[in-house]
């Protein structure tokens, strides 16, 4: 069976280069290549393995460049750019091995900091919609408006959308909201933080069609270009119930801005993921 402890793992396998124990996983019945998130998964793993256990990841940004394969394992190259007492920067390169050739996936920079001794400001936005963080009290679910369009990461997660107010809003006004937890043994830092930002992957892709009330059987083209996943805090616990809020910023020129949040049981901002992508209409041509 699937975990999602298998997904987000990796082996050494040269000084400077990493590969994920089991191949990519696909989101669902929508496309036939791996799951964004878990190419992300393994690059902050990966990032982890080459810094010291006083270094915690606060930001990691980079770019999709091509689809990847869910029948060959993930290798992730680490190259180290800054350390410091304070702050730690890798380079990583995430790729698939084509017979003597690379295909390469990702690339991003991740960005490490100590634990301060002081803070000046200490504060947190709160979540828009009133969504429960435990089971006690269940709002109205969502459907999904894609039937199987997370069918293999249902799988691995339980995750309980919340339906969204769209009445009258603008498309930009709109907020998607999730009640979830991550079942698997996360017991180091590394693996929570790769379970939060293979969790913050989903949806943000959908969103600006779904808000705006498309169907992506519309769409010739709707993928991640851009990232960046900014966290606040390394101290939470994924088995315990958080909420996730997802909105979609502005479009045009075929790209989409959307953001991503995950609140703790509390309401308090643990994290914050920002994709650029890109949505083309059916019936356009690939330039």
């Amino acid at each position: 069976m699937i975990s999602l402890n298998d997904q987000i793992a990796i082996e050494r396998i040269s000084s400077d280069c990493y590969r994920s124990i089991v191949p990519p996983i696909r989101m669902g019945d929508l496309a036939n290549w791996a799951y964004g998130g878990n190419i992300l998964a393994i690059a902050v793993n990966a990032a982890y393995a080459t810094v010291t256990t006083s270094q915690h990841l606060y930001s990691i940004s980079g770019y999709f460049l091509r689809p990847a394969s869910t029948s060959q394992n993930l290798i992730c190259h680490v190259e180290s750019i800054r350390n410091t007492r304070t702050f730690q920067t890798r380079h990583l390169r995430v790729f698939q091995s084509q017979g003597e050739s690379e295909q390469l996936c990702l690339i991003a920079t991740a960005d490490f900091h100590v634990d301060e001794p002081a803070s000046m400001v200490n504060y947190s936005t709160r979540s828009q919609l009133p969504v429960p963080s435990t089971p006690a009290v269940e709002t109205e679910t969502e459907k999904t408006q894609e039937p199987g369009l997370y069918r293999f990461l249902d799988t691995i997660m339980e995750v309980h959308p919340h339906r969204a107010d769209s009445a009258k809003k603008e498309v930009s006004g709109i907020v998607s909201a999730d009640r979830f937890r991550l079942s698997g043994n996360l017991h180091t830092e590394a693996d929570r933080i790769a379970a939060l930002a293979f969790y913050m992957d989903r949806g943000l892709a959908y969103i600006p069609a779904n808000h705006s009330g498309y169907s992506l059987a519309q769409a010739s083209a709707c993928a991640t270009l851009d990232f960046a996943l900014r966290i606040l805090t390394h101290e939470y616990d994924l088995k315990e119930w958080h909420v996730s809020e997802r909105q979609t910023c502005g479009a045009g020129n075929a790209r989409a801005l959307s953001e991503g949040r995950v609140f703790n049981g509390n309401g308090r901002l643990l994290a914050s993921m920002t994709q650029k992508t890109i949505l083309r209409p059916k019936g356009v041509s690939k330039i």
